[in-house]
């Protein structure tokens, strides 16, 4: 602890030296893909006695296979140890460090939600459960998502359709600004399929959310999946027609589509606001999780003029990062606080972040002369 005194009790002479470091506290590494999972699996074997208790950490799917045993055939989708599988997709997609936790076959979505609960607890940015009908992990994730935000934690969710058709795919579609809601489903080779021989099965529209969210860890948060190539997968179980696709992504739908590759057609949110694109959501969500991390440390510190300085130094720094690292265009940044403010304990903090857009359009004029 740094050396402190009051000048009113110095009775022995002597040099006293009081330290005040608030001009050095800055923010250290915020994380922004980090993916959070939970799927029906079985322990690896006898000897693995934590796979339902915990949260476990894991950076790859071979890490995976020491914890869980490998799926079962997904068979038309009546398989019920679905955890790997999702992992598989995701892995090949590019997630890195994912939070899992597992539940045991046949439980229900109540169950889902109190493993959730557990997992948000951890570092986790893209919540996923690609084996609930669409239905129930809207009812799942959503109510999830709204509280972690109302506690300081904020979080996407990107959630696949179960339907086929374009009125109900539609028709399923939430309406949120921390939702991304994906179609059409995707096709995978599966392990297991053929008595253990192994095929390439189609998965619905449910596990592409898996392939999306392996796909958005990978990306900064100012990048854009618009245009991106998903690098595990190479067909989809359905192709939508130009009129159909224009449907559902001018119905917020992240249409995945087989053009050189399968390819994100356009990165939308279900949200009809703001938060429209994907970008915009994640850049808030990092400027937001930069500023509290800059100024917690502040907290219990003295209220005034010296010590708000700092602390507008501390998400000065911060913010001017994110203009570097091309986050932001601009910002604007004020640190204030009245009489009444320092009596009441509070530091008041006005920012306007201009984020930055990405180009989904380009627009050509040809002239011939």
């Amino acid at each position: 602890m740094a050396e402190t005194f009051s000048t009113s009790e110095l009775v022995i002479p002597g040099t006293f030296i009081r330290v005040r470091a608030e001009g050095l506290i800055s923010v250290g590494g915020i994380s922004s893909g980090n993916i959070g999972i939970v799927g029906t699996a079985t322990p690896a074997n006898e000897e693995v006695t934590n796979a339902f208790s915990e949260t476990h950490i894991l950076s790859d799917y071979e890490s995976a296979k020491t914890i869980f045993a490998a799926y079962d055939a997904y068979a038309d989708g009546t398989g019920t140890l679905n955890l790997m599988r999702s992992l598989q997709v995701a892995y090949r997609n590019g997630a890195r460090k994912v939070y899992v936790r597992a539940v045991e076959a046949g439980d229900s979505p109540a169950d889902f939600t109190t493993a959730f609960n557990e997992v948000v607890k951890e570092d986790v940015n893209i919540l996923i459960a690609p084996e609930l009908s669409t239905s129930d992990a809207i009812s799942v994730l959503q109510p999830i998502l709204e509280t972690a935000e109302n506690d300081g934690k904020d979080m996407i969710s990107v959630i696949g359709s179960d339907a086929d058709t374009t009125a109900t795919i539609i028709a399923g579609r939430p309406s949120n600004d921390r939702i991304v809601f994906t179609t059409p489903g995707i096709q995978a080779f599966d392990e297991a399929a053929d008595g253990g021989s192994g095929a390439d099965v189609n998965l619905n529209g449910r596990y592409s959310a898996a392939a999306v969210a392996g796909l958005i860890s990978t990306l900064t948060p100012e990048s854009s999946p618009t245009n991106k190539v998903l690098p595990g997968v190479v067909k989809l179980t359905q192709r939508f027609s130009y009129g159909e696709t224009s449907q559902l992504v001018s119905d917020r739908v992240m249409v995945l589509e087989e053009r050189e590759g399968v390819r994100v057609v356009r990165g939308l949110t279900t949200d009809p606001g703001a938060f429209a694109q994907v970008t915009v959501r994640r850049i808030t969500d990092f400027g937001k999780a930069g500023m509290r991390k800059a100024s917690n440390p502040f907290i219990g510190k003295l209220n005034n003029q010296r010590v708000r300085k700092a602390l507008h130094g501390a998400i000065d720094s911060f913010l001017t990062t994110m203009v570097i690292d091309e986050q932001l265009i601009s910002y604007e940044l004020d640190v204030t606080a009245t009489r009444d403010d320092e009596i009441a304990g509070r530091a008041i903090v006005n920012a306007v972040l201009r984020p930055t857009f990405s180009i989904e359009f380009v627009a050509v004029t040809l002239v011939l002369e």
